[in-house]
């Protein structure tokens, strides 16, 4: 019985409860609100969230969506372009944002460069053929060994010479009477470079030699070799290339932005992965005065002594110079700011501190000093920028359709593969025909890893015939801009005959290929997205790889491990 009271008061409660609604509803919920009410409403009360901006309340509260807490319309005011946004405040915490003020900097810090060692061409010197003949012996079989000038280096038939032994010595019968025909004839084959011994050795012998012993007139390493038995040459042809390797040249790759921070006579810096522990200081030499058009680089020189001959002509290099403090003002913004959009790069700005606004600003980089880079363009001293939570306010971006990183502006469509989100699914036949093209850009890879130009050369013919199967038509606009893109790198690895410009376009091939293996379904094991900062002149490259450990194909075993794993994809 009490337990049915107690029910029984519950549900008077609940009636007067309603009843109370129904009275309030009636009174005042059919009351219209003067038209300048209703503006004030809208203007102060109206709440949206900053992430999915279709939601509209009035009055505070939380996005059912995300979760997130609502913001007033009125801040919205603010954003006049698609480049600008808001967020919550509370959006900004969880995405732990942090902002930097740009202030007023002088040039500090120090700039890196790569490079790689090459021959003193100082050094260099060329053994020439001294006279017309057959080369029937050449001692010199092999790249490294050494010549020393006065060294017999193999044999040559030479009739002209021949004819001037014999010459000489049917002149020595006679030389009493006929002292300057037998001083003429002794002339002819010292001006062939023949020592007195050699011809002293000759009137000693009254025989002509018909093989007659070639001499070094150069000394050095042997660093190339022309000649071959068997093969005729004339007068002043070359046999071999040496250099003196005591001594060679670093010499460095410099970009156009990177001219106003080097000078000749300024110390650098050189080391290597092979000897990292002992690095060398050298000073600049040569800054080359012809900028390459289509690279915008320069060579920065420098001499090194090579007195343990541990520098190896065509050894990687890196480079550091200190650059000192100057009165020069620089923008320069942190690192951790820059997003990078394939050749682009953007950072957020915070155009107001009070207020929770965002915009994105793509800007013009220079070189990298400490843990800043040098702004050319986009940004000015005393504006706010995002040094920490870029990502998600990239993110934040996208969703609220304004312009995020992905929308930067490319180079050429043609060059650039658009990028989306995973989850697109190719047609069961396409499916399977790229899983097939996938195994052969692995076969390509694995060339290029081991320079193998002939066998690059027909992977690369076996791809574009797999290639030529897929049915562009297919697929939506991410899958038709990649494997256009696909195809055309394929023609120009085809039409390249060099190695080194065989992998320039495996770089833009393996941008296509990192979208289709990132949306191929039943693949079967996971690929591996790798990534060289120093391949493309220190531009960076990715490539995909079966395997984790690194097998870089930009430089095969000069550069083998060099490399890091940036995304697996299952």
């Amino acid at each position: 019985m009490e337990n049915f009271n107690t029910y029984k008061k519950y549900v008077v409660y609940l009636m007067v409860l309603l009843g109370g609604l129904l009275l309030g509803y009636l009174f005042f919920g059919q009351a219209k609100p003067a038209a300048n009410d209703h503006v004030q409403h809208n203007e102060q009360n109206n709440y949206t969230c900053s992430m999915h901006p279709s939601v509209v309340n009035e009055g505070k509260g939380m996005c059912p969506i995300c979760g997130m807490e609502l913001v007033p319309m009125g801040n919205m005011d603010q954003i006049t372009n698609e480049y600008r946004f808001t967020m919550s405040e509370r959006a900004i915490s969880l995405a732990n944002v942090q902002t930097h003020k740009i202030i007023s900097n002088t040039m500090g810090g120090e700039v890196v460069l790569a490079g790689e060692i090459a021959l003193n061409e100082n050094t260099n010197a060329t053994q020439t053929t001294l006279f017309d003949g057959r080369i029937d012996k050449l001692h010199i079989k092999y790249v490294g060994e050494y010549v020393k000038k006065g060294q017999e280096i193999g044999t040559i038939y030479s009739p002209e010479l021949y004819l001037a032994q014999d010459k000489l010595l049917t002149s020595s019968s006679y030389k009493d009477t006929h002292e300057k025909l037998y001083a003429a004839a002794r002339n002819t084959l010292g001006l062939w470079k023949l020592t007195d011994k050699q011809i002293d050795d000759l009137l000693k012998s009254g025989k002509p030699i018909v093989n007659f012993p070639l001499v070094a007139d150069v000394s050095g390493t042997v660093v190339e070799i022309l000649g071959s038995e068997g093969s005729y040459y004339k007068q002043g042809d070359p046999l071999f290339k040496v250099s003196n390797l005591y001594s060679v040249w670093a010499v460095f790759q410099a970009y156009e932005d990177q001219l106003p921070l080097l000078k000749m006579g300024q110390e650098i810096l050189i080391s290597s992965e092979a000897f990292p522990s002992e690095p060398v200081v050298a000073k600049i030499s040569f800054i080359e005065p012809v900028l390459d058009k289509g690279k915008r680089i320069v060579a920065v020189r420098a001499n090194v002594a090579n007195g343990k001959g541990q520098w190896k002509p065509g050894m990687f290099i890196k480079g550091k110079v200190k650059i000192e403090h100057t009165d020069k003002q620089m923008v320069m913004v942190p690192k951790s700011a820059v997003l990078w959009a394939g050749e682009h790069s953007v950072v957020y700005t915070k155009p107001k501190s009070s207020k929770p606004i965002f915009e994105m600003r793509e800007v013009k980089l220079g070189e990298a000093i400490g843990d800043s880079y040098v702004v050319f363009k986009g940004l000015e001293i005393g504006e706010e920028v995002v040094t920490n939570g870029a990502f998600t306010i990239d993110a934040a971006a996208q969703l609220q359709g304004k312009k995020s990183m992905l929308y930067a502006k490319e180079t050429s469509m043609e060059q650039m593969p658009v990028t989306s989100d995973k989850g697109a699914i190719f047609p069961n036949e396409v499916n399977d025909q790229i899983k097939i093209a996938l195994g052969t850009y692995f076969e390509l890879k694995n060339n290029l890893v081991s320079s193998k130009s002939l066998d690059a050369h027909n992977s690369a013919k076996k791809l574009d015939e797999l290639l030529l199967q897929i049915e562009v038509s297919e697929g939506n606009a991410e899958f038709q801009s990649n494997m256009k893109l696909a195809k055309k790198m394929v023609k120009e690895i085809l039409s390249e005959e060099s190695l080194d410009q065989k992998r320039l376009g495996f770089k833009k091939l393996s941008s296509a290929f990192t979208y289709l293996a990132d949306h191929v379904q039943g693949f079967g094991e996971p690929i591996y997205v790798q990534h060289c900062p120093m391949a493309d002149n220190n531009t960076g490259a990715d490539w995909l790889s079966l395997e984790k450990a690194i097998r870089n194909p930009y430089f095969g075993d000069k550069m083998l491990t060099c490399g890091s794993v940036t995304k697996v994809l299952d």
